[in-house]
């Protein structure tokens, strides 16, 4: 089994705030994902001539059983920070993120913690101070499957026949898209849209030689 976790945290400094700042703003970067595991286990089904079950297979029988392997691949990582671009706030902000039994896809955080939602208050000119991405508000990180079944077939010496059934997203976990950051839109703090992909199935057939 191969096991790979990662934790980390990355800044960049590549864009300003305000058009008359001397230097960029350090932030935390868009690309950030501060924990990550993989977990990727491979078995070899114990079926077939040599194995602890039906060892004395052969032909046909032999041939259908033979070969077989499982292989998973298990990825967990953390959502990408969020920001608000220029919105007033004049709460604590500590108070946005919501405990993760409290998150839906209608409220991701806490709209209340103290943005000016009023569209007649917003500003049209002023300098802003509000960092770009905060690292303890993100949006939703991966849970991701993938489950293969492996058959490999001698036919001669040196060939082989392989086939494979792979699912991808096995058990059809939802990845959600970024919520809504804008204080003065009307789906503020909701999520409209999904990042990942659905369950998906396929198979084939590769010759190795």
């Amino acid at each position: 089994m191969d096991v790979a976790f990662t934790q980390s945290k990355y800044m960049d400094a590549t864009s300003y705030l305000n058009a008359s700042d001397p230097m960029p703003v350090r932030a935390i970067s868009s690309n950030d994902r501060p924990t990550r595991l993989t977990l990727s286990p491979l078995y070899e089904l114990p079926f077939g001539k040599g194995r602890k079950f039906l060892p004395s297979s052969k032909g046909v029988v032999g041939a259908l059983v033979s070969g077989w392997q499982t292989q998973g691949m298990w990825l967990v990582q953390a959502g990408p920070a969020l920001g608000f671009g220029n919105a007033i706030f004049l709460g604590d902000i500590k108070n946005i993120p919501l405990p993760k039994d409290q998150r839906t896809i209608d409220r991701w955080f806490n709209v209340d913690a103290g943005f000016e939602r009023d569209t007649t208050k917003q500003l049209a000119n002023n300098i802003v101070t509000l960092s770009p991405r905060f690292s303890g508000i993100r949006g939703d990180g991966l849970n991701w499957w993938n489950l293969s079944f492996i058959k490999n077939t001698t036919i001669r010496e040196r060939l082989r026949l392989q086939f494979r059934a792979e699912a991808a997203n096995v058990f059809n976990h939802p990845k959600f898209g970024g919520p809504n950051t804008t204080p003065s839109s009307t789906s503020f703090g909701q999520v409209s849209s999904i990042g990942q992909a659905p369950r998906t199935i396929q198979f084939g057939l590769k010759i190795l030689f």
